[in-house]
């Protein structure tokens, strides 16, 4: 499997494309770009908008949700979202948009609804989900090789805000909590910020206190 990152628009949060080179298939996590410059993406690179097998999203708010309709309309592929934040993408103070910007971000409902401990298939891969509340309701971390996507759980030496719609710090540590027991030195691909590893996180992140929450 390989990452790509798109390059951060707008509101600066991460968009990574993970690609099963066998077979071509490919997954967009948190669809912040536009589906023009997705498609410019694609184009660069020689991908088939055809192959766009999922549109995920980590969380819903709206630095990470701009683009799923526009990248839906344009690729026929399907949105998944926990269910936990499933209305985040049609209720603008959930999905912090209204908060911000005092006005309103209101996109279709999702495809597919996503649970703890769900799986979908990549070409010959698995992308597995875990529930990890605490930044929102319904936030997951996608894990899929020795690869996590965290979205705004786990940053680079810092953690996600737990102040807005749903926020939470008991149930963020708990999330973390269950991040720093997993035994493998995963890549840590997070919703801001740059690339990490799980280890260097539960070493030098002040919000895991050497993995002793």
């Amino acid at each position: 499997m390989k990452t790509v990152r798109i390059p951060a628009e707008g509101y600066g949060a991460n968009c990574w494309v993970i690609i099963d080179e066998e077979s071509g298939e490919f997954a967009l996590i948190d669809p912040s770009p536009t589906g023009k410059s997705f498609l410019g993406f694609l184009e660069k690179r020689g991908m088939d908008k055809k192959d766009l097998k999922y549109i995920l999203l980590t969380h819903g708010h709206f630095d990470h949700i701009t683009g799923a309709d526009e990248i839906r309309d344009a690729t026929g592929a399907p949105l998944c979202v926990h269910e936990a934040d499933s209305d985040c993408l049609y209720d603008p103070d959930k999905n912090a948009y209204k908060y911000f910007f005092r006005e309103d971000l209101i996109l279709r409902p999702a495809e597919i609804i996503l649970r703890d401990g769900d799986a979908l298939r990549l070409g010959n891969n698995e992308i597995k989900v875990m529930h990890t509340p605490g930044h929102t309701k319904g936030s997951v971390c996608y894990f899929t090789g020795d690869s996590i996507y965290t979205g705004d759980t786990l940053f680079d030496r810092s953690i996600g805000r737990t102040d807005l719609f749903g926020g939470s710090m008991f149930e963020i540590e708990n999330s973390l909590r269950a991040l720093c027991a997993l035994e493998h030195d995963y890549n840590i691909y997070p919703g801001h910020g740059s690339v990490s590893t799980l280890f260097k996180q539960i070493k030098f992140n002040p919000y895991l206190y050497g993995g002793n929450l």
